[in-house]
């Protein structure tokens, strides 16, 4: 979504700053209604491990918002997207790593392993951050930080961490909604969310929710270390890449 949204406004002839930044914000919105409708279905699925999702998203709605606010005035970010590009990538060479694993399928951890609640919210701290800073939702980080920080077994995995960042993704829409007027990349602004490309681009998004649903409580533990390697080394390898021609 923000590749599509960085492909329109380059038409617009504003700044690159003023177009990536009403671009993350517009994604932060549609990734709200999307983790909205998400956690809605995981939930009536009892699929959403409530205790860790609180714990995550907590630290995340306050650093989500102070992110907004301060990138909506901020003239530049390409080496925090780097940064971020290469936790990705890396997070994705693990991931297939597990999958490749002679007991990949084995998903759920040691019951009796200890969860490092206090760390986990330092992580939703950062993540809420990163959501607002990037426009991604937070997913992203919230994914692995639940995985290896929070033990969490596989399947619990995507519907917790879509909990969580429907509140951090909720708490950076109204930062960049209510930071004053963004650039007019066209006629229906609400401070920096284009609600022009909001609204269709969520009932794009709300429509396939039930699909990833399905395919998550379906598939096989190894297969959604898979699935989950191959978004994160996707969408690294393109922020990298764009990070670089940025600078």
């Amino acid at each position: 979504m923000v590749p599509f949204l960085y492909v329109v406004y380059a038409r617009t002839g504003l700044t690159i700053s003023a177009q990536t930044v009403v671009a993350h914000a517009t994604s932060l919105g549609v990734a709200f209604v999307t983790s909205g409708v998400g956690t809605w279905r995981y939930a009536r699925a009892r699929a959403v491990e409530w205790g860790p999702a609180v714990i995550y998203s907590i630290p995340g709605i306050l650093t989500a918002f102070v992110t907004a606010r301060i990138l909506s005035r901020a003239e530049q970010a390409h080496w925090v997207r780097m940064v971020f590009a290469l936790f990705l990538l890396v997070s994705a060479w693990d991931m297939t790593r597990r999958a490749r694993a002679p007991h990949a399928t084995a998903a759920d951890p040691d019951p009796t392993a200890r969860h490092e609640w206090i760390l986990l919210g330092v992580i939703g701290a950062i993540g809420g951050a990163a959501s607002a800073l990037l426009g991604i939702g937070g997913g992203l980080i919230a994914v692995p930080a639940l995985m290896y920080v929070g033990r969490l077994p596989v399947r619990a995995v995507a519907p917790t961490a879509l909990a969580g960042v429907t509140l951090t993704t909720l708490s950076g829409g109204l930062g960049y909604l209510t930071a004053g007027p963004g650039p007019a990349v066209s006629q229906h602004m609400a401070g920096f969310l284009d609600l022009r490309m909001l609204a269709p681009l969520s009932l794009g998004a709300v429509l396939t929710v039930p699909i990833g649903v399905r395919v998550n409580r379906t598939s096989r533990p190894q297969t959604l270390y898979w699935i989950f390697a191959g978004v994160f080394a996707v969408i690294g390898a393109w922020i990298f890449v764009q990070a670089l021609e940025a600078r």
